[in-house]
């Protein structure tokens, strides 16, 4: 079945089917050659796998990001972060990273951290000098830390599928994750340098504090988030629904820019975003489930194994297998149909499971700012209102950020598992 799987899957996926249909119909394909298992099989693993009190937080966190969207928390952060490094050189690239490195610490996905920040930070961006194809990447790149940087969607799901502890999965996140902010921050000044762009003001201490008030609350929230999952206060769901919470009273009620006639509209958009997210965590787990039947996490053991008895040999293949998939298929599926197969992989070679799991986060991450498939790539774009390629052009320093961040992760663990440790 393994290969009817991954050829009609990927077939549909180049000629433009969603990812999850895709993943579906390939999988129905499987179960139809096999003529042995009932197809009510492919309900049943979508429910038994969605149906579980981790992957809630989800939800939870794309609907925090949406309240904070809505209103004018996300634009506060942005006010916030000109006001603390404005005054440097390229100033608005760096504020572009900086307010898009503290919302990635709500939102948890790269798309709503791409599209709240970039709607508000790119216009001004090109108004200002800035190549609209340079912009465009840079907020690609910045908006790709919401997977790395706690809460993570795609830890959530690893952690969910191995049983591991998702906080310290997001705590692992953490390092890593303002080191390709530091790197991403690097690449703007350079840019600023070189085109002669100069900085938006010179630094004040009472702007700081100015923009520290209005943004206080919203400032707030990563910190309650992280500080209760870190002491033990509540679980990463439970921080989920206290992000909402606190989202919507801050929205509703202290800052008032939030109406109840709002509320409706953004319970349907978190809607709409957690139901794709879930149909592909349900449709990849099948696909998932029918290929664990087949020992396909064997063959590749297997099949690395043969190239290299070298566990950091092997090591590098399975990160290279990991971002191949993940320029093919999307960020979510890619983590629901790789994590089965090389959770077994990864502990047999010895490696810390968090720390593997980390870094795959990053991989993948990595492969989703590549194309082909690089969905955040389009949505700058649109923003941007430049062509793909031009966004394009500019992409080569951010991937590198991104890989040397990578590759510190891989084989430094410590970067990883420090803060992780603390908690323990």
């Amino acid at each position: 079945m393994t290969p009817i799987i991954i050829t009609v899957a990927l077939a549909l996926i180049f000629i433009g089917v969603p990812v999850a249909f895709s993943l579906g119909l390939g999988s129905l394909a499987a179960l139809l050659s096999n003529g042995h298992l009932p197809l009510t099989v492919i309900p049943q693993r979508m429910m038994v796998n969605i149906d579980s009190f981790s992957l809630m937080a989800i939800p939870f966190f794309i609907l925090a990001g949406e309240v904070m969207s809505t209103g004018t928390m996300s634009r506060r952060l942005v006010n916030f972060a000109t006001a603390v490094v404005g005054h440097l050189r390229g100033g608005l690239g760096i504020v572009d990273v900086v307010a898009s490195t503290i919302f990635a610490g709500i939102s948890g996905s790269a798309a709503a951290d791409t599209a709240a920040i970039g709607s508000i930070m790119i216009p001004p961006m090109i108004k200002k000098g800035y190549r609209p194809g340079f912009a465009a990447s840079l907020q690609a790149a910045a908006g790709s830390l919401g997977p790395i940087i706690p809460p993570s969607i795609v830890m959530i799901i690893y952690g969910s599928i191995t049983g591991l502890s998702i906080a310290s999965l997001f705590m692992g996140g953490l390092v890593p994750g303002l080191i390709m902010a530091t790197g991403l921050a690097l690449v703007a000044y350079l840019y600023a340098l070189k085109n002669g762009l100069g900085a938006e003001h010179a630094f004040s201490l009472k702007r700081v504090f100015k923009a520290s008030i209005e943004a206080g609350w919203a400032l707030i929230l990563p910190l309650i988030i992280l500080g209760g999952i870190v002491f033990g206060i509540f679980t990463p769901t439970e921080a989920g629904a206290v992000a909402v919470v606190y989202a919507f009273i801050v929205g509703l009620f202290i800052y008032r820019d939030i109406k109840f006639k709002d509320v409706p509209h953004i319970l349907l958009r978190a809607g709409l975003s957690s139901a794709v997210i879930l149909i592909i965590v349900g449709a990849a787990s099948v696909a998932s489930w029918l290929l664990a039947s087949e020992r396909f996490s064997e063959h590749v053991v297997g099949f690395f194994t043969a190239i290299s008895s070298n566990r950091y040999v092997v090591y590098l293949l399975l990160l290279a297998f990991v971002i191949a998939v993940g320029m093919l298929v999307e960020t979510v599926a890619s983590a629901i149909l790789l994590v089965p197969v090389l959770f077994p992989v990864a502990a047999q070679l010895g490696f810390d499971p968090v720390h593997f799991g980390v870094v795959v986060s990053i991989a993948l991450v990595f492969a989703g700012l590549t194309p082909p498939v690089a969905v955040i790539l389009y949505i700058t774009t649109a923003i941007a209102k430049c062509s793909f390629a031009e966004t394009c052009r500019f992409l080569l320093p951010f991937l590198a950020v991104c890989f040397a961040t990578l590759l510190l992760a891989a084989f430094i663990p410590q970067l990883v598992l420090w803060v992780p440790s603390l908690m323990r």
